[in-house]
Order: C-alpha cells, then structure tokens, then sequence
C-alpha cells in the first residue's frame, strides 16, 4: 500500500524513472523484434520458392563448384534435375551514383523445376544467351534494357525477358543467363546446384559425385535452417553492437535518477522510522517501489514493441505470400531483468547508507 502510494503520490519522481526504463525496453524490443520479424518473413519468403528438395554446396571453405563436377553431379543416377546457381553482384545507377544489386546466374529454362518464382511478366524461359535479364518489379518494364555493371564492373545493355513480382526477397536482385558469367567472374563456378530428384533416388551415387568435385549434398531444408541461423547470428551481433552504447546510457541515467531520488527522500525515510518501521521494512519498502515503477516502464516498452510490430506486419503483408512475426523473448527478458536488478539496487544502496543514521538526524537532513 505504501509503495503503490508513494510511487502515484510521487509523479515526478515515478516519471523520471519509467522514463528511461520505457527507453532501454522499447528501444531494444522494437528494433530486435523488428529486426528478427522482418529477417524471417524475408528467409520464409525465399525459402517458399525453393521446390528442389536437395542441394549441393561445396565443400569447407571452397569457392565453389567447377563446370565438370557439376556434370558429374547431373549424370548421377536418380538425379533428374540440375540447375546451378552463382551468386555475384551488379551495380545499378540509382540517384546519379552506382549501388550493389543481388545478382544470380542462372539456367532460365531449367529454374522453374526447382524454383517457384513470381514472374508477372514474360518468361524465364526466354533468359537465354548473353543479352538478357529477369528484374523486379518497378524497376524495369519488359522489353525495355537495364544498363548496369556487372562484378567485373563492365558495363552491359540487357534486355528485359521477365519481371518478378515485388517481393521482400527479390528487392533488388536481378537474374542474368549462365552464358554470361564464363567472361565476366574470375572464378567461373556455381554457388550451389539445385537438384531434382527421381522417385525412390538414392543419394549415395550423388553424394559420391558431389564428393568427388569437392561437394556436400543435403536436404535442402537442412541447407537453409543452418544459413539462416548463421545470418540471425550476424544481424544479432550487428544489433548488440548497436543497442551496446543506448543501453549502457540509459542503464547510468537509470541508477543517476534513482539514486538522486533516493537522496532527496530522507525526511520521509525518518518519518517512517519515527513511526515505528524498522530498517529492513524501510528498505522493503523501497525495493518494491522500484519494482513496481520498473514494471511500469516495462508494460509501457511492451506497448510500443507491439505498436511498431504490427505497424511493421501490415507494412509486410503485400510483400511476402506470409509475415513471420518474431519476438526474441529471452534477449528481451535479458534486458528489462537488467533493468530492474539496476533499479533496485540504485534504489536500495543510497536508502540503506542513509538509514545507518539516527532517525532524529535523518529528519533534520535538509532536502
């Protein structure tokens, strides 16, 4: 009763400390959860178009996979399909200055047995030969040519023989005829190699060819639970990095605000003693004021995490056949835990040093 009384009584004080409770939670709550939804939709969108249910990469650190282990690969028994894939980059005219794109090679007549791709326009059967290209939406029009850069930074005049749909995981990638990338990569081998398989295919004739030319075959559902994992890893290092110093701010105006507004509370500390509270309900009293002010800040933080993630939903919707909405709970948890444990202890360290005095020189403490 006291502690709820004291925390609305009290509005200042209550405010300025929900306040940077409200900003640590919020803050890292709306940019991971945003992060960490946007990421999945975007791996769930790319991973719905793949229809290959197995998948060759090379080998350790490997560049990738020569011309002749591919062929060996294709003449495995039980292998019905084989389409490689190298992935590169072109470079794009945007604003006057030159940005990277996402670039794929690629067999365009043979892509659609193992790739379920939006075109709504044209046909990735005609990306053929060296003067052809499949774009996104909005950029192109079909027929038109699209100037760009390749890797080796020549510049080529292609022309439009698909569209792609507008979707999360085909903004800004481009896909370019296998005949292309002999004269323009320094190293001319596939990224991976999608595979189709007959009914009743054994992999072990597979695997051994894919060996052989320094190559792993594996499901593919397998290939992208490990890629994605690697990629939440990297962009949640990116997102420590940057919540690092917004936390450890927020986290000193946290302890400098509680502690200043313990300080300034010795007149009602020794009022409560006068009344006959003991030193250890005292501080009770306070640990529960803090607690309870922190799960304010926190509930609030809650809201805005929700606010910017359904905003963030319906944002998505149109640009993936499903949105995957993340919340990273444990890191959360993590850090409004931290939060508390901060609030608690800026709280009850300063309280407890003023309680060793004698009531009477508490009271007279001025303000």
């Amino acid at each position: 009763m006291l502690a709820r009384g004291s925390a609305v009584t009290a509005v200042r004080r209550t405010a300025a400390t929900v306040a940077p409770v409200l900003l640590t939670v919020g803050f890292a709550g709306s940019m991971l959860a945003g992060l960490d939804t946007f990421s999945g939709t975007e791996q769930g969108a790319a991973a719905g178009r793949i229809t290959a249910p197995a998948i060759v990469t090379p080998r350790g650190g490997a560049p990738g996979l020569a011309d002749p282990a591919v062929a060996a690969i294709a003449a495995a028994p039980g292998v019905a399909a084989t389409v490689p894939v190298t992935d590169t980059t072109v470079y794009v005219r945007s604003s006057g200055d030159p940005e990277d794109w996402t670039a794929q090679y690629v067999n365009g007549p043979a892509i659609a047995r193992v790739l379920r791709l939006p075109v709504v326009a044209g046909s990735l059967a005609d990306l053929t030969g060296t003067g052809t290209v499949a774009v996104p939406a909005g950029s192109w029009r079909l027929g038109q040519t699209a100037s760009m850069w390749l890797g080796d930074s020549t510049p080529v005049r292609l022309r439009v023989v698909a569209v792609l749909a507008d979707q999360i995981d085909l903004e800004q990638t481009v896909l370019l005829p296998s005949a292309l990338r002999a004269g323009h990569t320094s190293v001319p081998m596939a990224s991976a190699v999608y595979l189709g398989l007959s009914p009743g295919a054994r992999l072990a004739a597979i695997r051994a060819a894919a060996a052989a030319g320094n190559g792993v075959v594996g499901p593919t559902s397998g290939y992208l639970t490990a890629a994605n994992a690697e990629n939440d890893r990297v962009n949640r290092l990116a997102a420590i990095a940057v919540l690092g110093m917004a936390l450890a701010y927020t986290a000193i105006a946290i302890a400098s605000t509680l502690v200043m507004a313990t300080g300034d509370r010795a007149r009602e500390l020794a009022t409560l003693r006068l009344s006959g509270a003991t030193p250890g309900q005292v501080l009770r009293l306070i640990g529960v004021e803090a607690c309870l002010v922190s799960g304010i800040g926190t509930l609030l933080a809650a809201a805005v995490t929700a606010a910017t993630v359904t905003g963030l939903r319906h944002g998505l919707l149109g640009l993936a056949p499903s949105v995957r909405v993340v919340i990273p709970w444990l890191p959360l948890a993590g850090i409004a835990l931290a939060c508390l444990a901060i609030a608690v202890l800026a709280s009850l360290i300063p309280a407890a040093l003023a309680l060793r005095r004698p009531p009477a020189g508490l009271a007279a403490a001025p303000e």
